[in-house]
């Protein structure tokens, strides 16, 4: 049987995944917002959007915000992957996590 503290410790590193997914998302739909002007970075994120998110929502009815929390939590290794683009693409910043 799991002790306490190993559940406590897998609680507490739970709330930490999700925290940074929240961060990472809240940073993403900042740098979709700022750079939706630019018709190269739009499309960019349209891509990337369409092959990421649009598989978790296909009626389309979900803010790219909550449909990227969505795959943090249920696909990390894709989630990491569209962090990954993004940066290589210079739409969110290296330093972002």
């Amino acid at each position: 049987m799991e002790s306490l503290q190993n559940i406590t410790k897998g609680i507490i590193e739970n709330r930490m995944e999700r925290a940074e997914i929240s961060h990472i998302a809240q940073e993403i739909s900042f740098a979709f917002e700022d750079h939706f002007n630019d018709r190269e970075k739009r499309k960019l994120f349209y891509t990337l959007f369409d092959r990421y998110l649009a598989p978790l929502d296909p009626a389309d009815t979900m803010e790219p915000y909550d449909a990227i929390i969505k795959l943090g939590r249920s696909n990390p290794a894709e989630f990491d992957q569209m962090v990954k683009e993004m940066k290589e693409s210079a739409l969110i910043p290296d330093s972002l996590l």
